[in-house]
């Protein structure tokens, strides 16, 4: 059974972690910025149509944040749909967002933004 220390010290042997800018967009308030530093790109699988709900047109990548790295006090912080990362000078809009892992990463489906 996976917990939330064995998960947790899995993200430990990812290759690449990158620092990432996360603009949230919460519901009633201003954007909020938020800085973490082991964030990690997953490819997503070239032949497939759709991932959950979420039809796929092929330039879709997930993206995983630390949920100990978002919510560093437990202050209830989320990632939703139309939030946005800045990961080493490229923006990417969220289109789905899920917490994953006995609860210990977000995983996002996103989409690099065209300038």
């Amino acid at each position: 059974m996976l917990t939330r220390l064995i998960a947790r010290s899995l993200m430990g042997i990812v290759p690449e972690k990158r620092a990432a800018t996360l603009t949230l967009l919460p519901d009633s308030a201003s954007p909020v910025t938020v800085n973490v530093f082991n964030a990690w790109l997953k490819p997503m699988d070239a032949k497939n149509s759709a991932y959950g709900n979420l039809n796929l047109q092929g330039d879709e990548t997930r993206v995983n944040i630390p949920q100990s790295e978002l919510n560093p006090i437990n202050n209830g912080r989320e990632i939703r749909a139309r939030d946005q990362f800045l990961i080493e000078g490229a923006t990417y809009i969220v289109l789905m967002a899920t917490l994953r892992s006995v609860r210990t990463r977000w995983e996002c489906v996103v989409r690099k933004v065209l300038n």
